[in-house]
């Protein structure tokens, strides 16, 4: 039974993803059945490849080439994810070897309404500029609960920044809440790692964030209104069987 769907997402730096392979592939075996990893590749240049691991390795592959997808990315690995909960994270942030198993003896214990947030050594904020004490867009969450009263807002794709922002706010508007867990739930954060090739200007995304943050305050009550149209590209999965 599939407990637990590990989920992130890549542009290029294929190199990264084949660094979490190996540290996911030392796991035992036991861990290993419980949990499924799923890697949305972002239209890279690089041609990805799944090896043959031991790991129950799901690939998908996006076939329209958008600037900052990152939201559609995710969207697309939690609505194919199989698991009761699943892990968001960078490609770039390494869980401690005692993450994994620590979070599936302890998740029948989880609120499933709230964003469970992990610790991270080194977190960086690239939109405020500053080091804090966890990062914003890799949390812990339930599956369902974040299908029927979260999901990433797609229309901030093709421009950088406050997707991640903007889900939060959105996610407490509609009944959820939000914490942060302690030991030993640590990323290791790598404040030198990032995609140089895209355009990083925040003016438009900033305006559209402040502009749906306007819109919820006005919103009384829970049932807020949620992202629509979800995954605006073409995809595939890599490996499927």
């Amino acid at each position: 039974m599939i407990k637990l769907s590990i989920i992130s997402h890549f542009y290029n730096h294929i190199e990264k993803v084949h660094e979490q392979l190996a540290r996911w592939s030392q796991l035992p075996e036991q861990i290993l059945s419980m949990v499924e990893f799923i890697l949305v590749d972002d239209f890279s240049d690089t041609e990805f490849v799944p090896p043959v691991t031991p790991l129950n390795l799901r690939c998908f592959k996006v076939d329209t080439d958008i600037d900052w997808n990152q939201a559609g990315c995710r969207n697309l690995g939690v609505l194919n994810a199989r698991g009761e909960w699943s892990l968001l994270f960078d490609i770039d942030q390494k869980l401690t070897p005692a993450a994994v198993p620590v979070i599936l003896a302890n998740l029948d214990r989880l609120d499933p309404s709230t964003l469970h947030y992990l610790r991270a050594e080194d977190s960086y904020d690239d939109i405020n500029k500053v080091t804090s004490e966890f990062h914003v867009n890799s949390f812990l969450v339930n599956t369902s609960k974040f299908k029927t009263i979260g999901m990433y807002d797609e229309d901030f794709t093709g421009h950088y920044g406050y997707e991640d922002l903007y889900l939060p706010y959105m996610w407490e508007k509609n009944g959820g809440l939000k914490t942060l867990l302690r030991e030993p739930f640590f990323f290791e954060g790598n404040l030198n790692f990032r995609t140089e090739s895209l355009n990083r200007d925040l003016e438009r995304n900033a305006a559209l964030g402040n502009q749906k943050v306007a819109l919820l305050a006005q919103h009384q009550g829970p049932g807020a209104v949620r992202p629509t149209h979800l995954l605006r590209f073409q995809w595939h999965e890599l490996n499927k069987k």
